[in-house]
């Protein structure tokens, strides 16, 4: 999942390019613009299939990537875990782009009428309706629940696949919800969690000590240390301390963004601590760190307080609605919050600045959709009533968790979460010492635990076919 904010344009989506064989596609289908209303139109919605492997009777595994362009997840379709259960099942794969992101648009920018049915509603009902209606090339599919649909999905992608199971039982077979925060919250400090219990431990002592130094400085009443503060980091001039408490937080993004072949929270961001033994040592390297991060960030506007003043209703981030950020913002300002802040006072230590709290998160919806455009909180509440939270109950289906991944903190595998017990109707898979959707790749280098993790998900989905199969044999008999 995204944090706030990422700064590409909408226009940037068809330069990126897809590895993908172009028999593959992409394609097109015509979906509505709003399912509640459709005289409102419909949009292009994009999609890819594989329909190599298929035998007759094979079930469909499908995909809504999530908040992101597709064009880069178009090999899902051929190499992935997805790709993987499609093949030994000897079904097909679809890769479908999530309404709003990458070329599946509903207008010419990202502005709030062109984002008012982006919703979860719509969202499952476009996935329902690709079930229902979507015709494969030189492939005519027998229809739901004939030909079974397996949604595979991770991170926001994976809470649609445990909806989608939710919602519509009737013609998803099964579902596979991987790093799914489906527990929506609106103070998310527990986020950074995982990393304080499992990073390196120099490493974090280093960054609990910096940031316990700097919010002494940001929560007192001497404004020249403040600023002082704020020039050993590279931002003489920021304006307001809570901007800067979000800058610091930068390199904490590195956690999620580890995969099983690479590491860069640690070759990036720890590194800068090899040698240093001291607070003084630690601020020299956390300042150095962010400097760079903060020119390379920066680069091209006339001061850090123009490039990093959320505060400025005139800033870019603000005005410019070409901005791939925008939907998946739009999503967490509307519907899911997951503001990601410092921990409460009631926690002894932080590794992110009390002053990055909601308020920062929350005060930028309206600045960018307009007041009217939104509600004055997001609907998590509703969220978690609609759709059960961490509560949901579910047969025939496979929740993959990443041990160290931030998200599971939201997920049905949280320690915080009722206690669940795999069984043969449902599995419940903790993948060890494994971050953000590890299970999505499908290579020799990944660990056995991952490997174990493919094995026991084509085992338990064939056992489910297998046992669907016979139950309906015996009932035309």
């Amino acid at each position: 999942m995204n944090r706030l904010y990422k700064k590409n344009k909408i226009n940037a989506a068809s330069e990126e390019t897809s590895l993908v064989d172009k028999k593959y596609g992409p394609f097109f289908f015509d979906q509505p613009v709003n399912h509640s209303d459709i005289s409102a139109g419909t949009f292009k919605h994009r999609y890819w299939a594989n329909t190599d492997w298929y035998h007759i009777g094979g079930p469909v595994i499908l995909t809504n990537v999530g908040e992101a362009n597709a064009t880069p997840r178009a090999r899902y379709v051929t190499n992935s875990s997805m790709a993987l259960l499609a093949e030994k099942l000897q079904g097909v794969v679809i890769v479908m782009e999530h309404r709003c992101y990458g070329e599946s648009q509903l207008g010419t920018d990202y502005s709030a009428q062109y984002l008012r049915t982006l919703n979860t509603e719509n969202a499952l009902e476009d996935m329902a309706n690709i079930i229902k209606n979507v015709k494969l090339p030189g492939l005519k599919l027998p229809p739901a629940p004939e030909t079974k649909w397996i949604v595979y999905g991770g991170s926001y992608s994976g809470n649609l696949a445990a909806w989608m199971r939710y919602r519509y039982p009737d013609i998803v077979f099964a579902a596979v919800p991987s790093s799914s925060p489906v527990e929506m919250k609106y103070n998310y400090y527990e986020y950074f969690y995982p990393i304080w219990k499992y990073g390196p431990k120099h490493c974090i002592q280093a960054t609990e000590q910096v940031i316990a130094y700097v919010d002494d400085i940001l929560f007192g009443s001497d404004e020249a240390q403040k600023q002082s503060v704020k020039e050993t980091f590279g931002v003489k001039g920021l304006e307001y301390d809570d901007d800067f408490a979000n800058l610091l937080s930068y390199p904490l993004g590195l956690w999620q963004g580890m995969k099983p072949t690479s590491n860069p929270f640690e070759t990036e961001f720890c590194a800068i601590f090899d040698g240093k033994n001291d607070l003084n040592g630690y601020i020299e390297a956390y300042a150095r760190y962010i400097c760079n991060v903060t020119e390379m960030m920066c680069n091209g506007y006339s001061s850090v307080n123009e490039c990093l003043n959320s505060h400025d209703p005139n800033a870019t981030m603000y005005t410019d609605l070409k901005l791939s950020s925008r939907p998946w913002v739009w999503q967490v300002c509307t519907e899911y919050a997951y503001w990601q802040t410092g921990s409460p006072t009631s926690i002894p230590v932080t590794i992110v600045s009390r002053k990055l709290d909601t308020k920062w998160y929350q005060r930028q919806c309206p600045l960018l959709f307009g007041v009217e455009n939104i509600p004055s909180e997001p609907q998590w509440r509703y969220i978690n009533q609609e759709y059960q939270g961490w509560n949901i109950k579910l047969n025939r289906t496979f929740f993959i968790d990443g041990e160290y991944d931030p998200w599971r903190t939201l997920s049905v595998q949280s320690d915080s979460a009722p206690v669940r017990e795999t069984n043969e109707d449902t599995r419940y898979v903790i993948l060890p010492r494994s971050v953000h959707c590890w299970d999505y790749t499908v290579s020799d280098y990944v660990s056995d635990d991952i490997k174990q993790v493919h094995k026991a998900l084509y085992t338990a989905i064939n056992g489910w076919i297998t046992e669907a199969d016979a139950e309906s044999h015996n009932n035309n008999n």
